[in-house]
């Protein structure tokens, strides 16, 4: 149930998250956000900030739930349009201490092909790392990636 709630209270806080605008630099801007979700156990609180500037996204998140226990997560995306290559970072930390962390990269290899790895360091501390080749090709409604 506390995941429904941390689940429930990041989509409301996704939501919420346009509500402010402030500019922190020329190129950049914040947008914050909170939200409380009821449920049957109590008021769960959720907080967001996300900053953008040209190929970068920042967004931070904590949910704080109804029995005070906290979980958040970072999340950094890059995008280098000129190079062909995007990165995703995210790094979780629950209520109880422990972290995971999912790292990602691809790699534009030509028109519609593009290599993939990423690297997932779960709660127990192992970590696997995924690799492959995959390609998009754009449908008349959306694309398709195989």
């Amino acid at each position: 149930m506390q995941t429904i709630t941390a689940a429930l209270a990041l989509g409301a806080a996704a939501i919420l998250g346009a509500a402010t605008l402030a500019p922190v630099d020329a190129d950049a801007r914040t947008r914050r956000g909170s939200a409380q979700i009821q449920t049957e156990r109590g008021t769960a609180t959720a907080e967001r900030s996300t900053t953008r500037t040209r190929g970068l996204r920042t967004r931070e998140t904590t949910v704080t739930g109804p029995n005070g226990r906290t979980t958040s997560a970072t999340e950094t995306r890059t995008r280098d349009r000129e190079a062909g290559t995007a990165s995703r970072e995210r790094d979780r930390t629950f209520a109880d201490g422990t972290t995971r962390s999912v790292d990602g990269a691809v790699q534009k290899t030509g028109e519609g092909t593009y290599s993939a790895t990423r690297t997932v360091t779960g709660r127990d501390g192992e970590t696997r790392t995924q690799t492959g080749d995959f390609t998009r090709t754009a449908t008349e409604d959306g694309r398709n990636v195989s």
